[in-house]
C-alpha cells in the first residue's frame, strides 16, 4: 500500500522552493531570513534550517532522489553520532577565534554556486556534500555546519518542539530512523537537541501519531493546574 504523503511535509517542500527560487531569481540573502528567524529559535528551535536553508533543501531533495533510485542509504549508529555530530561545534568555537573555514560556510557558498560566483574548489566542495547526500541524509548540516551550530546552541532553551506521548508509543523506532539529523527521537519525551531543525518528519512518519509539536510537557501540566 502506497504511504500517503503528510500535508507539513508537502508545505515544507513547497516553502523550501520558494525561498530557493527567490535566492535564485530575485537575488534574496539567506542571511536576511536567518536573522530574521533568529528570535524564534528560543520559542521553537531551528526553524531556518529545517523549512529555509538552500543547501539543507538540497540534501534533502538529494535524499529523496536517493531513495527514489533505491540507492543504499548509510547512518551513522547513535554511539558514533553522539561524537562525530560535535564536529560542527569545534568548526564554530574556531570560527569564533577568527579561524576561518571559508569553505565550511555551506549556505552562502550553495548560493553564491547558484549565481556562478563561486570558486572551483569551493563549488567541488559543495557539489561532493549534495552527491553524499544521495546517500546519507544531510551530511553537511549534521557535521559541519557552523551556522546550525551556533543556532542550535540557542535552540536548547525552546519551549515548544517535538513532544513524544510515551504512554502511546508502540517503540518501533521510526522517528529516530527517519529523523535527518539522525537524533534519537525514540528515546526522548520531549527534543530539546541541538541538531532538530525543526523539520517535523519523525512527526509524519510516527505510525502511532504519538508525536506533537507542542510545549514542553511541564509547562503543560502547569497550564492545566491552573
Amino acid at each position: 500500500m502506497r504511504k500517503k504523503i503528510k500535508w507539513v511535509q508537502v508545505l515544507r517542500f513547497l516553502v523550501q522552493l520558494g525561498f530557493l527560487c527567490a535566492m535564485a531569481f530575485a537575488g534574496f540573502n539567506t542571511k536576511i531570513a536567518s536573522d530574521w528567524l533568529f528570535p524564534t529559535i528560543l520559542l521553537a528551535g531551528v526553524f531556518f534550517c529545517g523549512w529555509v536553508c538552500p543547501l539543507g533543501a538540497a540534501q534533502d531533495w538529494m535524499s529523496f532522489l536517493g531513495r527514489l533510485l533505491k540507492l543504499p542509504r548509510f547512518r551513522v549508529p547513535q554511539g558514533l553520532q553522539r561524537y562525530l555530530q560535535l564536529c560542527r561545534y569545534a568548526f564554530y568555537a574556531l570560527l569564533t577565534m577568527e579561524i576561518t573555514f571559508s569553505l565550511l560556510k555551506g549556505p552562502y557558498n550553495f548560493s553564491k554556486l547558484v549565481h556562478g560566483e563561486l570558486l572551483t574548489l569551493a563549488s567541488g566542495i559543495i557539489v561532493l556534500f549534495l552527491l553524499l547526500g544521495l546517500f546519507i541524509d544531510r551530511p553537511f548540516c549534521n557535521y559541519f555546519c557552523t551556522g546550525g551550530a551556533r543556532q542550535g546552541l540557542f535552540s536548547v532553551l525552546r519551549i515548544v518542539g517535538i513532544r513524544r506521548r510515551t504512554e502511546h508509543c508502540g517503540g518501533c523506532g521510526t522517528c529516530s530512523k527517519k529523523c535527518p539529523m539522525n537524533i534519537d527521537v525514540a528515546n526522548s519525551e520531549f527534543v530539546r537537541h541541538p541538531n532538530c531543525i525543526g523539520c517535523m518528519t519523525c512527526v509524519s512518519a510516527c505510525p502511532k501519531k504519538c508525536l506533537s509539536f507542542s510545549l514542553m510537557p511541564k509547562l503543560k501540566a502547569a497550564g492545566k493546574k491552573k
